[in-house]
C-alpha cells in the first residue's frame, strides 16, 4: 500500500449559530493529501487510484464503488439534500457522489437525521454510491475568499470537485441545485468541453426520468412541500414570533442543547414514543431504569405532535397526575403486537408517572398507507388522508385532482407539523389501488412494515440474475466435478425432507444411520446457499436488505431468486445438490454425542417428504399416501429411528428447563377461485412436527457454539433473555383462577408448571392452549446478537434452555442463517471459504459489522411477522365476509381469552382467530346482549336494560340485571357462543368483531322438587321481580331516558309488549309470572351453576 502523501497544513474556520441563536466560533485543522481515491470502477490511472486494502486486513475490497456502466454520476448540493432527500432514497437512482462539504455542513447544523439517512444510501453497496473527501484533497481543496459567504465557498467546492471527476473520469458529471442553476455562477465554466452540467431536480427528472411516474410525482410534490427546516427558517427570520396561533395544547420544542442537559442531568427522560393499539391519544415511553415504569402520555396536547416510533424528550407531570394505565380494549383498533399491548394492561393496579412531550431527538417518519377522507370537497387543493394505522395521525396533502386518488389506497409521507395545524403536513407519493381489493391490501401491508419495492415486485436487478448458475431444461444445473473432489460425498446416504405440502424452498433434509461398535450417525444435512451466493455481490446484498423471505397467507415473497431458492439450493428429490452438513455420531443405547462433524457434502435426497405422509409412516402404516411400497419400506425405519433418537433429544432438553410454547394463532386457507376463502384449517399437532424441529434445534445449537470458539467476539448468535416476574401477573392470576400455581422463579419450574396445568386439563385442551399462548406473550423477543457486544452469560437462550444458539438450518430464507454458514465454514477452514476470505475479504468476522447486520435483521425478522399476521387477519376478516353475505349469522364457539375492563377477548380454536367482545359501548353505557336472556342470536346486538357490570382483571366480570335474581358471570376460560360480524370501514381495513350469543354451560343435573316447595320458589321470585319492576316500568312510561339510554337497541316490538304485558298483568298474572320466572330461574341456575363449576 502506498505511503500517504501530505502537503499542508490547513485550518478552516466557521461560525455556528446554535439552537438557542447563541454565535459559536469553531477551528478545524485539516491536512490536505495527495492519494484520496476517485472510488470508481472506471478510473483510468494504472493501478486505479483507490488503494487496494493490504491483503492481510479482511475486509471488503472495491466496496461500494461507482459503477462502470453509469452514464453519468450526481453530485447533490445542500439545497437538494435538504428538500428532496426521498428521491435521493429511491432504489432507482445510483452513482451518488456525496461529497465532504455537504457532511460537514449537515454536522454543523445538526442535520443528523438527515445525514444518516445519507449514510444508509452510500452503505448500501447496490446504490454504488461513494463519499468523496474532497474537503482533504489538495486538487479538489477551496480556501474561502474574503467577503465570502459559506455558502458560496462550499457550491466553489462542488463545482471543483465536478470538474476534477469530469476530467479524471470523461464521464458526465450533473451537479444538482435549487440556488445555483445557471453556469455563470460555477467556476471554471469556460471550458468548451466540460462534462459538467448543473440541473435543478425538476430538469434532472425530466431529462433521465422521463417515464419514471413516481419521480416525476415526488420532484413535483417536493417542490411544493413544506419541510420543517422551512418553518424552522420562518420562525428564525421572524425574530422567534410565531407568524400563526398554536393549535391549543400545542407548544414549540425545547432548544437541544436544554433537551441534552436535561437528559444527563436526568430531569428529562428520553425513549420511542408508543401509542396503544388504536389509539392516537394514549402513548408511553419507557421510563428507563431511573423509574423502571413506563411514562404515560395521554392527550394529544401532552404527545405534543410526536407520531409512533418517534425518538422523543419527555417531562414529568407532577405526581398527583400520575395515574393507572387503562386496561380497555380499544374501539377499531388491532391486535398487531401483543407484547406492547399488554405491557400496560399487565399491571392494571401500577401507578404509572405521567408526562409531556417537549422535543424530539429523531423523527421516525416512514411511508404510511392512507386513505382520503370521504366527505373531501373535489375542487379543493388540500386534502385529510386518513392513515390505515389507526395510531397515525391525519395528514394534510396537496394534490391537484383529488378524484384521481379518492377510494384508493394511497402512499404518503409527512413533512412538518407546525404548531399551527392540527395535523402535520404530508405529500401524495403513489396510489397502491382501489380500497378493499385484495391485492391491493397485500401491497398496504408490505408499504407499512418495510418490505422494499423490489421484494415486493419479485423482482431481481438484470446484473443479480447474472450471478445465478445456470440452470434451464436444456442444461440443468450439474455439480462440478472439482467441487464434488473437495466435498465428502453423502449420495450413498438415505437422506430425505420433511416438509410441508407443495414445499418449493427446501431447506434441510435428514439422515440416520448404525454404524459399528455400538455407533449410529444422525445428520442433518443444509441448502448451501454461500457457495452460490458470494458476500457483497449483488444478490447477497438485496438478500442482506430483504433479511427475510415473507410469507403470507396466500403468497410469499422470497429473499433469494427463484433458480436458488426453488431450485439450485432446494433439496430437491432424486437430484445431486450441494450442502453444508452437521454429523453427530452418538452411542446407540444413550445417545450421548460422541464426535461432531462440520462441513460442505453433496447429498442426492431420496424424497421429498411431507408431514402428514412422515407421521403415517411413524403411526405404523406400512406405505404412506402417495408414496409407492418401495420407497415407504425403504423410508420407514429410517423414520423410525430417527424419531426414538429426536425423542430422546428433547427428553434431555425438556429437563434442562426446555419450554414447549406455543401461538394460538396459526392457521392455513383454503382459497378457491376469485380469492374465496372456502375454509380456515388450525395448525396440526402432529408429533413429526416437534420432531423435524428438534433436528433443527440441535444443529443451530451445536453450529452456535462452534461459530463461537472460532470468533468469540463476532459470532451471530441468536439471544431469548429471560423475563422479569412482573411480566408473568395476568399468567400467575389467570393459573389461580383455575386452581393451578406457576412458579416462574427459573425456565424449569415454568416448564414443570405448565406440564402440570396440560396433564390437569384432559377434558378442556383450551385451557392450557391459551395459558403457553399467554406465557408466550409475555416471554420477551429473541433477536440476533453480535458476541462481542455481550457477556457470554447473556447469550442464554432461556426458552430452549440452551447456553449457545443460532439460526443455521434456513439460509434460503433467512439471511442470518447465510452469515452463520459463512461463519462456521471459516471456522472448519473450509478451502473455498478461505480462498473468498483472502481474496476478497469479508465483514463476517467485525464484531461491529456483525452488530450492524443483526440490528437489521431483527427489524425485518419482526416486520415480517407483522406482515404475516396482517395477512391472517385479512384473510379471517375475508372467510367473515363471505360466509355473512346472505345475512345468515356466523355461529362459532370459543373460549374467554383475556378479561378487560369494557369486555373481553375470544378466542375461536376453529378458525385460529381472536377477536374482542364489548360489554361497554364506546359511550361507557353497558351493551350485554339480550340474546344472554332471550337464547335468541337475532338478539346479539339488542341489549339487556339497567346493568351493572363488576370487572375484577384479569380473570372474571360479573353482570347484574334486576331482571335476574343472580348475577350472569364471565370468567377466564369459559366457553361461549359468538357471532361474527365484520365493521366495515372506508378508510381501515374491514375488522372482525363478536357479539355475545350466550354462554356454554355444562349439563345441569337436575334435583327433584315437589310441586308445592316449586310453586313457592316460583312466587317469591315474582314478588321480588315485581317490584323491581314497578320501578323500570315508572322509568319507561313516565319518559325519563336514563332506562332508554342503556337500552338502545331494544325494539320497538318489545318494549310494546312489555307494555301490554303490565297493562293485562292483573288478568293474566298468575300464568304469566309463572312461566316467565320459569324462565328466569333456568337461566339465573345456569349462569350460578357455571359460576359454582369455575370458582
Amino acid at each position: 500500500m502506498p505511503d500517504l502523501v501530505y502537503y499542508d497544513r490547513a485550518e478552516r474556520s466557521f461560525f455556528r449559530k446554535t439552537r438557542s441563536n447563541a454565535i459559536v466560533k469553531l477551528v478545524r485543522e485539516q491536512y490536505l493529501r495527495g492519494d484520496i481515491p476517485c472510488m470508481s470502477e472506471q478510473c483510468p490511472a494504472t493501478p486505479p487510484c483507490q488503494r487496494l486494502q493490504d491483503n492481510t486486513n479482511n475486509s471488503p475490497k472495491h466496496e461500494g464503488l461507482l459503477s462502470l456502466h453509469a452514464d453519468h454520476y450526481v453530485i447533490p448540493d445542500m439545497s437538494i439534500v435538504m428538500r428532496y432527500l426521498e428521491i435521493l432514497e429511491q432504489e432507482e437512482l445510483t452513482g451518488i457522489i456525496l461529497s465532504q462539504t455537504i457532511i460537514t455542513s449537515l454536522q454543523q447544523h445538526d442535520k443528523m437525521r438527515t445525514y444518516r439517512k445519507l449514510r444508509q444510501i452510500i452503505s448500501d453497496t447496490r446504490r454504488n454510491s461513494v463519499v468523496f473527501y474532497n474537503e482533504v484533497f489538495a486538487d479538489t481543496r477551496v480556501p474561502r475568499l474574503a467577503g465570502e459567504t459559506t455558502s458560496e465557498r462550499d457550491w466553489r467546492a462542488l463545482c471543483r470537485m465536478a470538474d476534477w471527476y469530469g476530467q479524471h473520469l470523461g464521464k458526465p458529471i450533473v451537479l444538482l441545485s435549487e440556488v445555483h442553476t445557471t453556469p455563470t455562477q460555477r467556476m471554471d465554466q469556460q471550458q468548451e468541453n466540460s462534462t459538467v452540467s448543473v440541473r435543478t431536480m425538476k430538469q434532472y427528472i425530466d431529462q433521465y426520468w422521463g417515464d419514471h411516474a413516481l419521480l416525476q410525482n415526488l420532484a413535483q410534490v417536493l417542490a411544493e412541500a413544506v419541510l420543517e427546516d422551512d418553518l424552522e427558517r420562518i420562525r428564525v427570520s421572524s425574530g422567534g414570533k410565531k407568524l400563526e396561533p398554536a393549535v391549543s395544547g400545542y407548544t414549540e420544542y425545547k432548544p437541544m442543547e436544554e433537551l441534552e442537559a436535561g437528559i444527563k442531568s436526568s430531569r428529562y427522560f428520553s425513549g420511542t414514543l408508543r401509542c396503544r393499539s388504536g389509539t392516537r391519544d394514549t402513548a408511553y415511553v419507557n421510563g428507563g431504569q431511573k423509574l423502571e415504569k413506563d411514562i404515560l402520555i395521554i392527550s394529544s396536547e401532552n404527545i405534543n405532535r410526536a407520531v409512533h416510533g418517534d425518538m422523543v424528550v419527555v417531562e414529568l407531570l407532577s405526581e398527583n397526575n400520575w395515574m393507572t394505565a387503562s386496561s380497555t380494549i380499544a374501539y377499531g383498533g388491532t391486535t398487531e403486537d401483543e407484547y406492547e399491548e399488554t405491557r400496560l394492561t399487565r399491571n392494571v393496579n401500577l401507578t404509572h408517572p405521567t408526562g409531556r412531550v417537549i422535543g424530539i431527538l429523531n423523527r421516525n417518519w416512514r411511508s404510511y398507507v392512507a386513505t382520503i377522507q370521504e366527505d373531501t370537497p373535489s375542487n379543493g387543493l388540500f386534502h385529510l388522508a386518513i392513515p390505515l394505522d389507526p395510531v397515525i395521525p391525519k395528514i394534510r396533502i396537496r394534490h391537484h385532482d383529488v378524484k384521481l386518488i379518492q377510494n384508493q389506497r394511497i402512499v404518503v409521507r409527512i413533512d412538518s407539523w407546525p404548531t399551527s395545524s392540527q395535523y402535520p403536513n404530508g405529500h401524495y407519493v403513489r396510489s397502491l389501488g382501489p380500497i378493499h381489493q385484495l391485492d391491493t391490501e397485500v401491497s398496504a401491508i408490505l408499504v407499512e412494515h418495510g418490505i422494499s419495492v423490489s421484494q415486493a415486485s419479485q423482482g431481481f436487478s438484470e446484473a443479480s440474475l447474472k450471478e445465478m448458475p445456470e440452470d434451464s431444461t436444456s442444461h440443468p444445473w450439474k455439480p462440478e466435478p472439482n467441487e464434488v473432489a473437495r466435498r465428502k460425498d453423502l449420495r450413498s446416504l438415505t437422506v430425505f425432507s420433511i416438509d410441508p405440502p407443495n414445499c418449493q424452498d427446501i431447506d434441510d433434509a435428514l439422515s440416520v444411520r448404525d454404524l459399528d461398535n455400538g455407533r449410529m450417525e444422525l445428520g442433518v444435512h443444509i441448502a448451501d446457499v454461500s457457495y452460490f451466493v458470494k458476500e457483497n455481490l449483488l444478490t447477497d446484498l438485496e438478500a442482506r436488505a430483504r433479511g427475510t423471505t415473507v410469507y403470507l397467507a396466500d403468497r410469499r415473497f422470497d429473499m433469494l431468486p427463484s433458480v436458488l431458492s426453488e431450485r439450485v439450493c432446494s433439496l430437491r428429490g432424486d437430484v445431486d445438490r450441494y450442502a453444508v452438513s452437521v454429523l453427530w455420531t452418538l452411542d446407540s443405547k444413550t445417545f450421548q454425542v460422541l464426535d461432531t462433524w462440520f462441513g460442505r457434502t453433496l447429498i442426492r435426497s431420496s424424497c421429498e417428504m411431507e408431514y402428514e405422509q412422515a407421521q403415517q409412516l411413524l403411526d405404523g402404516a406400512s406405505v404412506a399416501t402417495n408414496l409407492s411400497v418401495s420407497l415407504s419400506q425403504k423410508l420407514k425405519p429410517n423414520v423410525e429411528k430417527l424419531a426414538t433418537v429426536l425423542r430422546a433429544m428433547r427428553q434431555q432438553r425438556l429437563a434442562k428447563g426446555a419450554l414447549e410454547l406455543e401461538s394460538s394463532s396459526e392457521v392455513k386457507f383454503k382459497i378457491g377461485e376469485n380469492h374465496n376463502v372456502t375454509d380456515i384449517i388450525p395448525k396440526d399437532g402432529l408429533e413429526i412436527h416437534g420432531l423435524v424441529a428438534e433436528a433443527m434445534i440441535m444443529a443451530n445449537s451445536y453450529v452456535g457454539k462452534r461459530i463461537y470458539d472460532g470468533f468469540k467476539d463476532a459470532a451471530i448468535l441468536r439471544r431469548h433473555p429471560p423475563p422479569n416476574a412482573g411480566q408473568f401477573e395476568m399468567l400467575v392470576k389467570a393459573a389461580e383462577s383455575k386452581g393451578y400455581r406457576v412458579d416462574f422463579s427459573s425456565n424449569r419450574a415454568l416448564a414443570l408448571s405448565l406440564e402440570r396445568i396440560v396433564k390437569n386439563s384432559a377434558d378442556d385442551p383450551e385451557i392450557p392452549r391459551l395459558m403457553k399462548t399467554m406465557a408466550t406473550v409475555a416471554m420477551n423477543e429473541a433477536g440476533y446478537i453480535s458476541s462481542g457486544h455481550y457477556a457470554v452469560d447473556q447469550y442464554f437462550h432461556y426458552g430452549l434452555a440452551l447456553e449457545f444458539y443460532t439460526h443455521f438450518t434456513s439460509p434460503i430464507r433467512r439471511y442470518a442463517d447465510v452469515v452463520a454458514h459463512r461463519q462456521l465454514l471459516m471456522c472448519v477452514q473450509d478451502d473455498v471459504a478461505i480462498s473468498d476470505r483472502q481474496n476478497k475479504g469479508t465483514s463476517m468476522t467485525e464484531d461491529s459489522k456483525v452488530n450492524d447486520i443483526c440490528d437489521h435483521l431483527n427489524l425485518k425478522s419482526r416486520e415480517s411477522k407483522f406482515a404475516q399476521r396482517d395477512s391472517t387477519e385479512l384473510f379471517q376478516s375475508l372467510y367473515v365476509l363471505q360466509h355473512t353475505t346472505e345475512g345468515s349469522p356466523l355461529i362459532e364457539s370459543g373460549v374467554i381469552a383475556e378479561i378487560r375492563s369494557n369486555g373481553f377477548y375470544v378466542f375461536i380454536p376453529r378458525l385460529g382467530l381472536k377477536g374482542p367482545v364489548f360489554l361497554i359501548d364506546r359511550h361507557g353505557q353497558p351493551a350485554v346482549p339480550l340474546s344472554l336472556q332471550s337464547g335468541n342470536s337475532d338478539h346479539d346486538e339488542e341489549y339487556l336494560p339497567n346493568c351493572t357490570i363488576d370487572v375484577s382483571i384479569p380473570t372474571n366480570i360479573s353482570v347484574q340485571t334486576a331482571t335476574l335474581p343472580h348475577p350472569i358471570q364471565f370468567n377466564l376460560f369459559d366457553h361461549v357462543r359468538v357471532s361474527l360480524k365484520l365493521r366495515k370501514s372506508h378508510a381501515h381495513r374491514h375488522m372482525v368483531y363478536m357479539t355475545l350469543v350466550d354462554l356454554e354451560h355444562t349439563q345441569i343435573t337436575s334435583v327433584p322438587m315437589s310441586k308445592d316447595t316449586l310453586m313457592k320458589t316460583v312466587m317469591e321470585s315474582s314478588n321480588n321481580s315485581h317490584n323491581n319492576n314497578e320501578y323500570h316500568g315508572d322509568n319507561i312510561e313516565g319518559g325519563d331516558n336514563s332506562f332508554l339510554s342503556s337500552a338502545t337497541a331494544m325494539s320497538k316490538q318489545e318494549i310494546e309488549t312489555r307494555r301490554q304485558l303490565k297493562k293485562n298483568k292483573k288478568d293474566q298474572g298468575s300464568m304469566y309470572d309463572f312461566l316467565e320466572q320459569f324462565r328466569k330461574m333456568s337461566i339465573a341456575a345456569c349462569s350460578y351453576n357455571n359460576t359454582k363449576n369455575t370458582d
